[in-house]
């Protein structure tokens, strides 16, 4: 494997990072944008989630976003489920438009 010029900040080896790529519907896509930063991202930064990156395609159609949290994949995994079943995120939530389509969630490692 090549060598990486870039070292990975020093806690990266105790936090843990998910990829969450959404299908969006392009013309709620700004919008959508907008309510992940007012609303969605302080919650989940509250919570000890750290908003890593946010990409939106040049379409429209899919919106990309990196969050890790220090610990490993299962106290991800239970920080994740207990924000998931949340009285605040189901506030946050409530009436909002139906933004995303289509959604593919993972745990990735950072290579650089």
């Amino acid at each position: 494997m090549t060598e990486l010029p870039e070292t990975m900040t020093a806690d990266a080896a105790d936090r843990t990072t998910w990829m969450r790529r959404y299908t969006l519907d392009p013309a709620l896509a700004e919008e959508f944008v907008e309510f992940l930063a007012r609303d969605v991202f302080p919650a989940r930064e509250g919570r000890g989630f750290t908003v890593e990156s946010v990409w939106l395609d040049d379409d429209k159609s899919q919106l990309t976003w990196f969050v890790s949290r220090l610990g490993d994949s299962a106290e991800f995994a239970a920080a994740e489920r207990a924000w998931e079943e949340s009285d605040e995120r189901a506030e946050i939530f409530a009436g909002t438009p139906k933004y995303v389509t289509d959604k593919d969630v993972r745990e990735v490692t950072r290579l650089r």
